[in-house]
């Protein structure tokens, strides 16, 4: 029997911890002039609610806020706020707190500016007013608002607003931590406790609310809303999504990568630091104190108000490992602490009763604290946690209703391949069980952690394989064909493999009745996508089981919001080209189906990218056909647009040219920039190349010292005497300098002879003749320019003039 508490109203608080004031309820009855109303279970009035307030206070609220909303100039609006303010100074609890009054201040502080949050925050900080405040269904709104307002302001503040939001924050944390029991286990005030810490921490701290607790799998995340953060598994297996997005060659968004750095502490880098971390240290100081820790943190941690602040309260320390260290032994009961530094490595957790971390980990309350605690802890801690308390039970917290969500969190939170396959050993021979009992989530986290870590991956495909064949209700399938189906109606009815006919207005008509078309298993496909990400070496009988899917199966699987990221793992992994090709030819007739829901539509897009002039033209042909169907829906303008159906439809031989241009520009530009294959292949072979070309130098050099030494010996053998080889050079080199300068008095001799001629005739042939060398040398360039001037011949010495300056 789970171990479950739960705080009744008439409750006293546990002996020790500081409590409010008891005159608290007479101090309400005050405010409110004795009056009161009767809520029920959903913090809502049984009647009509009235205003407590006086009655001109509410009128003018009334008519302010009428005034407010005519208003555009924001300077107007913060001017007349500012009024506001001054006209309830005094009153701010009695007004933020009335069940009418409290919806004009919220209206008002909507538009509010920090300084006059900071103003309003201030006035209520009062420890018995605040608390008084925040622990009625309607000033707790009222607060929590203006907490996340102020938060949007942040980044636009001054130094000087800055430190006066230090002030108020601390004002507020002096006001909570002396109470903290009080404002955790409240229905009402614990939301502001709450809201506080994800603005001490600078980041959401908060658990995901129940409605999306829900699975939100890898791979099946809304990746194409930039503004949407995932959530649930989704969320917890950020790290892997990036993972597969590097594999299809998507960048993915940062805004998951910056979710999987706050949610694991020791899967995932380091998570960011605390906007105020000694602010977020009282909170944590107060937990670990000698007051809370034993019974109280005890009675905590199954509270269900009390629990998700302590979920909070760990995320908001995930950056401070000391304060882990010290918060997560009180968390799980510990009776004696041992630090690390002390105890050696290992053994922090050894004050911990394996007893009652067992009753956390399956109590549907504390099992969530536990999923938060997994996803925080640091590695040697994790290391700890899991062989303490984890690792022997495995088996049997999987098949547990709440522990296999506990289960689903270590898997995503392994921080080594040790650890993983540990876990791979002890899950492999229970899928099966794990698949028909509805266990389902198991498999994804344990697909994704294979995965990430790049282990097991041709076991667990085969292990997931066996499983799948044996479901009696595909026995009709054999082989590899059972694969798909099996998986994409796994937990749904089982609409694949029948081949039923699936057409655009089967869609259409699901859209405009009452019924809507029946969808395929959300965990299923998230398991075939993370397969299909995997090496071909591995899958590749997932590969051809979805490939080999029928005409209207596959398009069935393409409309469906779930089924449409199966195909697009498929079209953008590494499967082989005639395996995609057989896909895409399925789908030929079909695509105006596909594209007439909204998932569908990216599918349609990915095929546009990784399709060959034949099946971009089947695309293109059935849009246009489908062209005014398609118009209607709010996607479809722009998918007809990206796809060129209007210019299909006007010259299909013009659209198939632009195509065929478009194509190999993209070939050429991937080719020159894309292919990184190509890029290495070509570097290493210019490396080759230089080091064949040093080579063949080398073998130069050396050819021409060895033909070198050879004449030197040639000259010795002539000369008849034995000499080093260095003399005969020197000698060599005299011999050449006396025949070099023998050579030059020649030659300045026949240029004097030359020169003293008075023959035209002989100075043009001398110039002719010999008339380079001269040029070369710069000599008799002044003395014939002389004589062409002399004879008047202006034209040919210009000419000559040219001659000599122009290089030979």
């Amino acid at each position: 029997m789970s171990k479950k508490r739960q705080r009744r109203e008439d409750e006293q608080p546990a002996e020790g911890v500081p409590a409010i004031t008891a005159s608290a309820g007479e101090a309400a009855a005050m405010v409110y002039g004795g009056a009161s109303t009767e809520h029920t279970d959903d913090g809502h009035s049984g009647r009509r609610q009235k205003s407590l307030v006086n009655p001109e206070t509410a009128s003018y609220l009334e008519d302010v806020v009428a005034h407010f909303k005519t208003l555009v100039d924001d300077e107007e609006r913060a001017l007349l706020v500012g009024n506001v303010l001054e006209e309830i100074l005094g009153k701010e609890v009695k007004v933020a707190g009335d069940p009418v009054c409290s919806r004009h201040v919220e209206t008002l502080m909507a538009a509010a500016s920090a300084e006059h949050l900071l103003k309003f925050l201030t006035s209520v900080s009062d420890v018995n007013g605040f608390f008084l405040l925040v622990s009625s269904p309607f000033g707790s709104h009222v607060v929590e608002k203006l907490l996340i307002r102020l938060e949007s302001q942040l980044d636009v503040l001054t130094q000087e607003e800055y430190d006066e939001f230090h002030q108020v924050m601390k004002l507020l944390t002096d006001s909570i931590c002396p109470h903290l029991y009080d404002y955790v286990t409240d229905r009402f005030a614990t939301h502001v406790a709450r809201r506080l810490l994800c603005l001490l921490a600078g980041r959401n701290v908060l658990p995901p609310p129940s409605k999306q607790r829900q699975q939100q799998l890898p791979g099946l995340e809304n990746k194409r809303s930039k503004l949407e953060v995932p959530t649930g598994l989704a969320a917890k297996l950020g790290g892997v999504s990036a993972t597969a997005a590097g594999v299809s060659g998507k960048k993915h968004s940062s805004t998951v990568a910056a979710l999987a750095a706050e949610l694991l502490g020791s899967g995932a880098d380091e998570p960011p630091p605390c906007r105020l971390p000694e602010l977020v240290s009282c909170f944590t100081a107060v937990v670990c104190s000698d007051d809370y820790v034993g019974a109280v943190v005890s009675e905590l941690v199954y509270h269900p108000y009390a629990c998700p602040f302590l979920q909070a309260l760990l995320r908001a320390a995930a950056c401070d490992r000391k304060a882990l260290r010290q918060l997560v032994p009180v968390l799980l009961g510990a009776t004696s602490f041992n630090d690390s530094v002390k105890g050696g490595a290992g053994a922090v957790l050894e004050g911990c009763r394996e007893e009652e971390v067992s009753t956390m980990l399956t109590d549907p309350t504390t099992s969530h604290l536990m999923e938060a605690l997994l996803q925080v802890l640091p590695r040697a801690l994790l290391e700890e946690f899991f062989r303490r308390f984890l690792g022997p039970r495995l088996a049997e917290l999987a098949h547990h209703p709440s522990a296999n969500f506990v289960v689903q969190t270590v898997l995503v939170a392994a921080p080594s391949k040790e650890m993983a396959k540990t876990m791979y050993d002890s899950l492999s021979g229970l899928l099966p069980d794990l698949l028909r009992k509805r266990r389902s989530g198991v498999v994804v986290a344990l697909v994704a952690c294979c995965g990430r870590h790049g282990i097991c991956q041709r076991e667990v495909c085969a292990a997931l394989a066996s499983a799948l064949s044996g479901m009696p209700q595909w026995a009709a399938l054999k082989g590899d064909a059972v694969l798909a189906p099996a998986l994409l109606c796994l937990d749904s009815l089982p609409v694949i493999g029948s081949n039923e006919p699936f057409s655009a207005a089967t869609v259409v008509a699901a859209r405009g009745g009452s019924s809507s078309l029946p969808r395929l298993s959300p965990t299923g496909c998230s398991i075939l996508t993370q397969i299909l990400r995997y090496g071909q070496g591995a899958c590749r009988s997932f590969t051809d089981s979805v490939a080999s899917l029928k005409p209207h199966d596959a398009a069935r699987v393409g409309a469906d919001p779930s089924g449409s990221r199966v195909l697009e793992a498929l079209l953008e992994g590494n499967a082989p080209a005639k395996v995609k090709g057989a896909l895409l030819s399925a789908l030929a007739d079909h695509w105006d189906a596909v594209a007439a829901t909204a998932s569908g539509s990216f599918l349609v897009e990915t095929a546009l990218r990784w399709a060959d002039m034949r099946a971009k033209e089947a695309i293109v042909s059935r849009l246009a056909a489908a062209s005014k169907a398609l118009e209607v829906t709010h996607w479809g303008p722009a998918l007809l647009r990206k796809v060129g159906a209007e210019a299909y439809s006007r010259d299909p031989e013009q659209w198939r040219r632009h195509v065929a241009s478009a194509t190999k520009t993209m070939d050429q530009f991937t080719k020159l920039f894309g292919d990184d294959v190509a890029t290495e292949k070509s570097q290493v072979n210019a490396k080759r190349k230089d080091a064949a070309d040093k080579e063949e130098e080398n073998k130069e050099r050396k050819m021409g010292k060895m033909k070198r030494k050879r004449e030197a010996a040639l000259v010795l053998k002539e000369d008849g005497e034995e000499r080093p080889a260095a003399a005969a050079k020197q000698e060599d080199g005299k011999k050449a300098a006396e025949h070099g300068i023998a050579s030059r008095a020649d030659e300045q001799k026949r240029a004097k002879k030359s020169m003293k001629s008075n023959s035209d005739g002989a100075a043009e042939q001398v110039m002719d003749d010999g008339g380079q060398a001269l040029a070369e040398k710069g000599g008799g360039n002044e003395q014939e320019q002389q004589k062409e001037l002399n004879k008047g011949s202006k034209k040919k010495a210009k000419k000559l003039k040219d001659k000599v300056k122009r290089p030979l």
